[in-house]
C-alpha cells in the first residue's frame, strides 16, 4: 500500500554520518527513482539544490549528506521530465481558445459540438475552431452542407486534427471566393462534389484560401495560448519540447512568455522553410548561435515538409495508391531541391526537421541527408525525422548510418478508424501492417525519439509510450494490434522520451538523465511503471513536475510546500 506524499524536515545527522550534512532545497526520498543513467539506473532519493541535482543514491546516502524539505514518495516513481520531440503548442493552445473539437466520438457529436459553439458566438462573427477527426467521414471529407445545416449565415471554418485538411462552409467558402472554378492551388487540394462544385473539405495549401480571411488573432491570443500550452506540457509531466513548425508571429508569443517568465520548459523551434500548409516560411528566423547556449528559448533548426499525409493521398509514396485515383502522392520540394536545401543548411549548422509520412518522403529526406554528408561532412547537428508511417525496410539501417533520428509519434501506432477506414482502402493491408515500425528501426540501430504532434493528438506522453508498448488502443475503446512485431520495451520509450529526446535537442549535459550536476527537470508518477502491465501505463497519474527544482505543476490533492 502506497503511503500519502509527506512533507518533511531534515534537521539532525543521521546515526553514523560522520559530518553535518549540506543544505537542500528539496530531497525526494522513498521513491523509485529511474535515472537513465547507465552507470546508476535506480535509486531511491534526489537532493535537489540551486534548480539542480545535487546527489542521487539510497535514502541513506542522500539523507546522510543533505537535509532539508523532504517528499517522501511511498514508492512513487521519479523519472527525468519527459521530452515532447514534435510539438505544436500555439497551435494547440489557440484549439484550446476556439471550437475545440477534439475528442468527437462520431459525427453526430462533432456537429453538437459545432451548434453549442455557434450558440454561444454573436451574429457576424467567424466560427473557427479544430480538431475533427477525419475517420468520422467517408473519405474523410465531409460536406459543407452538415456546417450549412447548422448556421449559412455564418461563416464556418475548422481545421482537421491531422492539421492538413480543413472543412468550410458554403459562406466561408464564398467568401474565399472558392467556387467550381477555383483551381486547385499548387500543392492543394479543394475536395469537390459530383458536379464539380467545392464540397466543404481543403487540403494542404488548399486551406491557405480561407485562412487568408480568417479575422486575425492577436498578439496577446497567441502569448495566452501559448502559456495554457505550456501549463498543460507540465501538467503531462513534460518540460522540455520541439515546436515543430514556428510561424514569425509565434516566435513572437514565446519570446514574450520567456520575457515575462513564464517559460516553464526547454524549447527548441523549428523554422519552416519549406512547406504546403498556412506557416509562412521565414528562414531568417534560425539563430544557429543559440545552440549550446543554455537557453530556455532556442531557434537552431529548420522545418522542412517532405510530403502531405496518407488521409488526403497526399504522402508521396514509392508504390501508387489503390483505387481508381491512383498516383503516388506528392512531394512538397523536388528531391534534388529538397537536397540543395538540407546540404546548405547542413553546412551553416542548422539542424534539419523532417515531416516525412510516406516511404518516398521517408527516402528523400534520408537521401538529401545522405548528400549533405557527401558535401560538409559529419556534423553534429542532428538532422531527424518525424511521422513515419511508412518506411521502406532497405532504408531502415540508413537511420543509424546516418546518424538521423526517427522521431515518431506513437500514439497512432494502433488500429484507429484512420488507418482502418481510410488508410486501408488506399494502400491495402501489406503496407497497413508495416506502418510505425519503431521495433524495426531500433533492431537496426536507429536512435529512436518520441513526440505528440499535439494538437493533432493527445499531449500526455502515458498513453503514447503505453500503444508503443502493445501497439493497441490505449483507451481499450477499440480493438485489435497493430503490427506487434513493432512493439517495444517499456525503457525503450522511456529513452525516447528522456534522454534521447535531450540529445536531439543538443542538450544531453543539461537533462534527460538524473545525476549529479544535471538540471533538476523530474516528473513524479502516481505508479512504477516497471511494476504494472503494459496495458495499465496510459492511466497512471502525474503527481509533480520539477523544472529546474522549481514545482510547476503539482496534482490537486498533493501537498503544498
Amino acid at each position: 500500500m502506497r503511503t500519502p506524499l509527506a512533507l518533511l524536515t531534515v534537521a539532525a545527522l543521521l546515526p553514523g554520518c560522520g559530518q553535518a550534512p549540506q543544505p537542500a532545497d528539496l530531497i525526494l526520498s522513498a521513491g523509485q527513482v529511474y535515472t537513465l543513467d547507465e552507470s546508476r539506473p535506480w535509486a531511491e532519493a534526489v537532493a535537489i539544490r540551486g534548480g539542480r541535482i545535487a546527489a542521487v543514491g539510497t535514502d541513506e546516502e542522500v539523507l546522510s549528506r543533505f537535509r532539508g524539505q523532504v517528499f517522501e514518495l511511498g514508492g512513487r516513481m521519479v523519472l527525468p521530465g519527459f521530452h515532447d520531440a514534435h510539438v505544436h503548442p500555439t497551435f494547440g493552445g489557440i484549439q484550446l481558445m476556439q471550437c475545440d473539437l477534439s475528442g468527437s466520438a462520431s459525427a453526430v457529436a462533432l456537429t453538437a459540438l459545432v451548434a453549442g459553439c455557434d450558440a454561444a458566438l454573436p451574429q457576424g462573427d467567424w466560427l473557427v475552431g479544430g480538431g475533427w477527426e477525419l475517420s468520422l467521414f467517408p473519405d474523410a471529407n465531409p460536406s459543407k452542407d452538415l456546417l450549412d445545416a447548422i448556421n449559412a449565415d455564418r461563416p464556418i471554418f475548422l481545421r482537421g486534427a491531422d492539421g492538413h485538411s480543413s472543412w468550410a462552409n458554403s459562406k466561408a467558402l464564398a467568401l474565399a471566393g472558392i467556387d467550381a472554378e477555383t483551381p486547385n492551388p499548387p500543392h492543394g487540394i479543394i475536395e469537390r462534389d459530383e458536379n464539380g462544385a467545392p464540397s466543404g473539405t481543403l487540403r494542404e495549401s488548399a486551406q491557405g484560401l480561407v485562412e487568408a480571411i480568417v479575422p486575425l488573432l492577436t498578439a496577446e491570443d497567441r502569448l495566452e495560448a501559448t502559456r495554457q500550452a505550456v501549463a498543460l506540457a507540465n501538467q503531462f509531466g513534460i518540460t522540455s519540447m520541439i515546436d515543430a513548425a514556428t510561424s514569425t508571429d509565434e516566435w513572437t508569443a514565446w519570446q514574450g512568455l520567456d520575457a515575462a517568465g513564464g517559460l516553464t520548459a526547454r524549447v527548441v523551434l523549428s523554422i519552416p522553410v519549406s512547406s504546403p500548409l498556412t506557416w509562412t516560411p521565414d528562414e531568417s528566423l534560425i539563430r544557429t548561435e543559440d545552440r549550446g547556449s543554455g537557453q530556455r528559448l532556442r531557434r537552431d533548426a529548420a522545418k522542412l515538409f517532405v510530403d502531405g499525409v496518407l488521409e488526403g493521398e497526399t504522402a508521396a509514396l514509392l508504390e501508387p495508391y489503390l483505387g481508381e485515383g491512383g498516383g503516388t502522392g506528392m512531394l512538397i520540394l523536388p528531391a534534388d531541391e529538397l537536397a540543395a536545401r538540407v546540404v546548405a543548411l547542413d553546412a551553416q549548422g542548422v539542424q534539419a526537421h523532417f515531416h516525412a509520412i510516406g516511404d518516398r518522403a521517408v527516402r528523400v529526406a534520408l537521401d538529401a541527408v545522405e548528400q549533405a554528408i557527401e558535401h560538409n561532412g559529419p556534423s553534429d547537428n542532428r538532422h531527424h525525422i518525424s511521422h513515419l508511417q511508412l518506411i521502406d525496410p532497405a532504408d531502415y539501417p540508413r537511420f543509424a548510418a546516418l546518424n538521423v533520428t526517427a522521431n515518431f509519434q506513437p500514439l497512432w501506432a494502433y488500429p484507429d478508424g484512420y488507418i482502418t477506414d481510410i488508410n486501408l482502402p488506399a494502400i491495402g493491408a501489406e503496407r497497413v501492417e508495416g506502418m510505425y515500425p519503431i521495433g524495426s528501426l531500433e533492431r537496426a540501430g536507429a536512435r529512436i525519439a518520441a513526440g505528440s504532434d499535439w494538437s493533432v493528438s493527445s499531449l500526455n506522453p502515458l498513453p503514447a509510450i503505453e500503444t508503443a508498448l502493445t501497439r493497441q488502443d490505449a483507451t481499450g475503446e477499440i480493438e485489435g494490434t497493430l503490427n506487434a512485431n513493432e512493439a517495444v520495451s517499456l525503457d525503450t520509450m522511456l529513452r525516447a522520451y528522456t534522454a534521447n529526446g535531450a540529445w536531439l535537442m543538443h542538450q544531453e549535459d543539461q537533462t534527460g538523465v538524473i545525476k549529479p550536476g544535471m538540471a533538476a527537470d523530474l516528473v513524479v508518477l502516481e505508479k512504477d511503471l516497471f511494476s504494472i502491465p503494459a496495458t495499465e501505463v496510459g492511466e497512471v497519474a502525474v503527481t509533480m513536475t520539477l523544472f529546474e527544482g522549481e514545482i510547476v505543476y503539482r496534482r490537486p490533492s498533493q501537498p503544498q510546500l
